[in-house]
């Protein structure tokens, strides 16, 4: 089967949902504070993260496995329309708790990016994994760009509950994508095997092993910052703080895009090399943007913090795809999403308790 028509297709829903979840993600304190105590946001915003990444822990290896027994593409219509009714009911949420519910629901039964990479990851040739996911990897990085700018225009017409409304239509048309224009092979029958035994074999590789212990550290350390960073920006720019959020915001996209198609190109292949450089960088810029005095040096290091971020991405997904067969790729990398989720709840639960 030709892969490129399902590729593109997969990367436009990508970055429309990549977009939605941004305006989700860069507002979302903002608005704790205007439906609760305001000195409870960043604590709150912390919980909620953590427990709607600690549902996707637990669910993304069943998702997995079901994506290898009945194909992938139910998965991305599943999440697709969990994301559109989820989206709009955050807008007429009036307390944290129903934010917490909505978040956590999105958890259980969302994950159109995680699917739309399980998709890709079995249905490329090994040779041209890199391409796809760096492809992948800068479409989502316009959606990163786009977003903030769309949640600024939605805030304006519609004030910040109405921009939550306005959000669902992107994953509403990435759905939409994956019901008329992906195509997916008939799924062999083959051996059915329980979940809990795909999981275990799954994490008994060693190389695995290292990969998903790395994922999990990186993925805590740049979670971290989720719950605060909106209100740290709020104050170092407190006249205009939501223009300030998404200017950031956008800055850390341009750089996903810029750097996605260049980081296999530098690094030729030798994703391992890849990995090690960038986590060192990673650590870097990211003590660099704690440091910052101000919201122009913070934006600086945010931007440059882009390109390590991405090239990580890339170099696990393509190293855990390469290190199992076809046939349980999307288990791997269900098994994967849940580490990676993992890393998610430690770092917005150690974040809010900071901020």
């Amino acid at each position: 089967m030709k892969y490129n028509r399902n590729l593109f297709a997969l990367c436009i829903g990508c970055a429309l949902v990549q977009a939605g979840d941004m305006i989700i993600t860069s507002f979302l304190p903002v608005l704790l504070t205007e439906i609760g105590n305001p000195v409870k946001a960043s604590f709150w915003a912390g919980i909620i993260f953590a427990a709607g990444s600690l549902a996707t822990a637990i669910m993304a290896p069943i998702w997995g496995t079901l994506a290898d027994r009945y194909g992938t593409r139910p998965m991305l219509i599943r999440a697709g329309l969990t994301l559109t009714v989820s989206y709009a009911f955050v807008g007429f949420a009036t307390n944290y708790i129903q934010v917490l519910f909505l978040k956590v629901f999105i958890g259980v039964l969302a994950g159109y990016i995680h699917s739309a990479t399980m998709f890709i990851a079995t249905t490329t040739p090994n040779e041209d994994l890199g391409f796809s996911m760096s492809l992948l990897q800068t479409t989502m990085a316009i959606g990163t760009i786009s977003g903030p700018i769309l949640g600024a225009g939605f805030v304006s017409l519609f004030e910040l509950s109405g921009a939550y409304v306005a959000s669902a239509t992107l994953p509403l048309v990435a759905t939409i994508i994956a019901i008329f224009v992906i195509k997916e092979k008939a799924i062999r029958k083959r051996q059915k095997t329980s979940i809990i035994k795909g999981m275990h074999d799954a994490i008994s590789l060693p190389v695995l092993q290292i990969l998903f212990a790395t994922l999990i550290l990186m993925q805590a350390g740049t979670a971290c910052i989720r719950p605060t960073l909106p209100l740290l920006i709020q104050e170092l720019e407190p006249q205009n703080p939501a223009f300030a959020i998404s200017v950031i915001a956008t800055l850390f996209g341009v750089a996903t895009a810029i750097f996605a198609p260049l980081v296999g190109r530098y690094w030729k292949g030798n994703y391992i090399s890849m990995l090690r450089d960038n986590l060192i960088a990673l650590v870097l810029f990211m003590t660099l943007q704690g440091l910052s005095p101000s919201v122009y040096s913070l934006g600086i290091f945010r931007f440059i913090s882009g390109a390590p971020s991405i090239a990580l991405t890339v170099a696990i997904n393509v190293l855990v795809a390469q290190a199992v067969p076809v046939e349980i790729r999307g288990t791997v990398f269900g098994v994967m999403n849940s580490m990676s989720s993992i890393g998610y709840v430690l770092g917005p639960l150690i974040g809010g308790f900071l901020g």
